[in-house]
């Protein structure tokens, strides 16, 4: 037994010589990348397998289905498009009173802009989104609750925070709904039609909400008795995502549209996950410098953190509004208007950033045209707010509470070069995927209602 001992033993030897001669053999970014990954726990990106099943098929015609919006001229695909990023390529959205998709909408009179950025839809149905839209109105509680504005009036129901989610933008008036008679939706392309009972103060936002949610349904489904073709394909999408279930309420909806965007959305692993797991030629050299600053000096990581990089909590960035807000001219108060608290101020939930370089315009108001841009501003806000006081006198009035309001954290980073600044863009390409779902798959031949003019985005 003595020769074969010795023989593990020279075998052994040998592995462990290659291995270290492997490990020798590593760059001098490589060597502190691997130091970094094992203080940071970071794990790479593994995509869940996510079926097409009729949950789905359902979510999926209502995502490209106009019949959501109350004017019939606004469906989620209205303003997530896969060619796009799963984003419209705007600066701020354009809701209802428009038509077609991305600059197109730009061209209608009656179009109503909704000032924030489109989000991206990019791995939403994973476990690490704890909330939801730029101010995180809807949110995981402290015990796993679902919150959102509705409060206690919440249907129960939901199967995720997504689904919840995704039943908000076909109340908003300028984005899915439409408005009143009275508020400006006194043309067809702008008006809220049925989906608001005359009895409800359209200014009461859980009321208006709930009527519109029982609306939405008797839109889609309509009765066993009195169904026209549209409702009746829908009822047949309902029966067979939903069997033995009769008595359909807004959760159906939220939980099929929750299905789908998951599984439209989620990503492949990028260069980034490959390297994690040990491929050193996953990354150029230059990706790897990049990496090291984010890390590193940037001190990037500290808000965006995790597998999707984002600690999802909220930080200001002192951005001026431009003249557009959602409060009112200038003023965006963005969390804490969720919230309540004077101190939440102008803070904004921090952005994932897989697939953030094909994602662009930037920022909460879209105001960055380029990534360098925006990282250039965590470091300094100065030239942009002092060019935004030049153009408009009016952003000078802010530009002081911007500033107080601004996060802590970009305070403690190191300053950066411009070449500093390109290098970790070439990091941020390292996390570009695509989709699992092919085109094929997650775009339907047509729509119910056979209004398909978002099918082909």
């Amino acid at each position: 037994m003595r020769p074969k001992i010795i023989l593990l033993a020279l075998g052994l030897a040998g592995l462990f010589s290659i291995i270290n001669t492997q490990a020798s053999e590593r760059s001098y970014e490589d060597r502190m990348l691997r130091k970094v990954i094992e203080a940071y726990e970071i794990q790479p990106f593994t995509p869940e397998i996510n079926s097409f099943e009729p949950k789905e098929k359902l979510g999926q015609a209502l995502f490209f289905d106009p019949i959501m919006g109350g004017p019939k001229n606004t469906a989620c695909a209205t303003c997530h498009l896969r060619h796009k990023g799963s984003v419209d390529g705007l600066p701020m959205a354009v809701g209802i009173g428009s038509s077609g998709v991305g600059e197109q909408r730009l061209e209608t009179e009656d179009a109503f802009v909704i000032p924030r950025n489109v989000l991206p839809f990019f791995n939403r149905g994973a476990r690490e989104f704890t909330a939801f839209f730029w101010d995180g109105r809807v949110q995981l509680g402290p015990n796993g609750e679902l919150e959102s504005p509705l409060g206690s009036l919440l249907p129960e129901g939901f199967d995720n925070l997504l689904a919840v989610a995704a039943t908000f933008p076909p109340v908003e008036p300028d984005e899915m709904l439409g408005r009143s008679l009275r508020r400006g939706g006194n043309k067809s392309s702008t008006y809220h039609a049925e989906l608001v009972s005359d009895q409800v103060d359209p200014d009461n936002f859980q009321e208006r909400t709930l009527d519109v949610y029982n609306h939405l349904v008797i839109r889609l489904i309509g009765s066993v008795e009195n169904s026209d073709s549209t409702q009746i394909e829908y009822r047949k999408l309902f029966t067979e995502a939903y069997p033995g279930v009769s008595d359909y309420n807004i959760t159906h909806i939220g939980n099929a549209l929750s299905a789908y965007i998951s599984a439209a959305f989620e990503l492949q692993p990028a260069s980034w996950d490959r390297y994690i797991q040990g491929i050193d030629s996953a990354l150029s050299l230059e990706q790897k410098q990049g990496a090291m600053i984010f890390y590193g000096k940037g001190r990037c990581a500290v808000c965006h953190a995790g597998t999707q990089f984002s600690d999802f909590q909220y930080h200001g960035l002192a951005l001026p509004q431009l003249g557009v807000g959602k409060h009112g001219g200038y003023l965006d108060y963005g969390r804490a208007k969720a919230t309540g608290l004077a101190g939440d101020r102008f803070q904004f939930r921090t952005p994932p950033l897989r697939n953030v370089t094909q994602t662009g315009p930037w920022g909460h108001n879209g105001i960055f045209d380029s990534i360098e841009n925006a990282i250039m501003h965590h470091f300094n806000p100065i030239p942009l707010l002092y060019q935004a006081q030049q153009e408009r006198p009016r952003e000078a009035e802010l530009a002081g509470r911007l500033l107080s309001y601004r996060s802590s954290t970009l305070a403690e980073m190191y300053p950066i070069s411009p070449e500093d600044v390109g290098l970790l863009v070439k990091f941020l390409e390292a996390l570009k995927s695509v989709p699992v779902m092919s085109d094929e798959q997650a775009l339907p031949e047509s729509v119910p209602s056979q209004m398909n003019q978002f099918i082909l985005q």
